[in-house]
């Protein structure tokens, strides 16, 4: 009885650790780790220079994305349009 209220908690905890199969937050993690695998097929300098630049979690994406959109565009001058 106590192994299976044991093995039950373990499961829910573990459930509620990932995010929702087809969510947003999967496809970006799913993404990560496709590129992370990519990473790793890489010669060792380069593995980790890609490896550098892969990171952040779902949560960092979504706060540069908000940032950008909230950053204003500079004006063009009547000159750089034409």
């Amino acid at each position: 009885m106590r192994f299976t209220l044991v093995l039950l908690l373990v499961l829910l905890q573990s459930a509620c650790a990932y995010s929702q199969r087809g969510s947003d937050e999967w496809w970006y993690d799913k993404m990560q780790r496709d590129h992370r695998s990519q990473c790793n097929q890489l010669p060792a300098q380069v593995k980790a220079q890609c490896l550098e630049r892969q990171g952040g979690s779902y949560e960092d994406f979504l706060k540069q994305q908000k940032n950008q959109q909230h950053q204003p565009t500079a004006p063009t001058s009547e000159s750089e349009s034409r």
